[in-house]
């Protein structure tokens, strides 16, 4: 039987603070226990920061009073409103996000991110880490019984500790990752989900795979799942090229050009259009610096004919030379 998520408290427990803080904004001692709440752990404060953005955007901003420093508050739960009132507010929050965010609805999902041309590291409450990629998204839901990450864009590499009553998820896409306490890359685009194992061990199930019929991964092994043919690929990968992006390197072994622009588009501010469907067609196999998409661009191009303009404002056009 495959896993399915459960129910997650801390989003229903967000939920009834932040319907709790509109009715009552000017109750000092409400707004005391709920910043000790948030204080409280990790998790707390970025399901209310999650909230709180979305509610901000569905045009009912709210202007909450912070307390002074944390002092001797007992951290009572908020009063329980009904399932129903909770689910009928969440439903809401989430129909605005999808209505008024536009095409990147994604980051009304994510707890974390991290900007473009920059890395972001996470420690999680459990003493796990997670680094997140250029211009990625993640959301985190932790419960008593397991603990859950789903990346929602990008590229994440994870440093699991081991908890043997937790099991430790990681979803991306389609695939579904089951952790003990390992090293890994997981990666989403487009094309589909790459997980690569640094260290230890992962079991992943892709929509193919039957629970008892996952993929093993151990050390130096990536699996690619295509998402148009549903098709699943695993390789043996030397150890530089397990998330080399850490190093801010992209390391393209007989990729295609339009590849290499795909995974560019995460570093550079800005539009990359590609005019001339053959030179994306073409292959480089190359080592090339993210700290510099530009230069990297150029670098990729240049041996196949390629050049590239910047002459508009944020977007660079990559061309077949005349």
């Amino acid at each position: 039987m495959t896993d399915r998520p459960l129910p997650n408290p801390i989003w229903e427990t967000a939920l009834d603070w932040l319907l709790l803080i509109q009715e009552n904004p000017h109750d000092p001692e409400l707004n005391e226990r709920l910043n000790h709440w948030r204080a409280s752990a990790p998790e707390h404060d970025a399901a209310y920061r999650k909230a709180l953005k979305v509610w901000g955007l569905s045009g009912e901003a709210l202007n909450l009073p912070v307390a002074a420093g944390p002092g001797p508050i007992a951290l009572r739960p908020p009063t329980r409103l009904s399932r129903r009132k909770r689910a009928l507010v969440g439903a809401a929050l989430a129909a605005s996000a999808l209505l008024m965010w536009g095409p990147d609805w994604q980051a009304m999902q994510a707890d974390y991110r991290s900007p473009t041309a920059e890395h972001r590291t996470i420690a999680l409450s459990d003493g796990s880490q997670m680094l997140l990629d250029s211009n990625s998204l993640a959301d985190v839901q932790f419960n008593p019984e397991q603990r859950e990450v789903t990346l929602l864009r990008g590229q994440a590499f994870f440093s699991v500790t081991h908890d043997a009553n937790r099991a430790f998820y990681v979803n991306a896409g389609d695939v579904r990752v089951r952790v003990t306490g390992t090293a890994f890359a997981v990666n989403l685009d487009d094309n589909g989900v790459d997980v690569s194992v640094e260290s230890g061990t992962v079991a992943v199930q892709t929509p193919q795979s039957s629970a008892s019929a996952t993929h093993l991964l151990g050390h130096g092994d990536q699996l690619h799942f295509t998402a148009n043919d549903q098709h699943t690929r695993i390789v043996q990968l030397p150890q530089e090229q397990i998330a080399p992006w850490r190093r801010w390197q992209l390391v393209a072994v007989d990729q295609s050009i339009d590849d290499v622009i795909t995974q560019l588009r995460r570093y550079q501010p800005g539009l990359i259009l590609l005019t001339d469907k053959a030179l994306g067609q073409r292959r480089i196999t190359a080592a090339l610096n993210l700290r510099d998409p530009k230069r990297a661009l150029q670098t990729a191009i240049a041996p196949l004919g390629g050049r590239l303009q910047d002459s508009v404002p944020y977007t660079l056009i990559v061309s077949a030379k005349p």
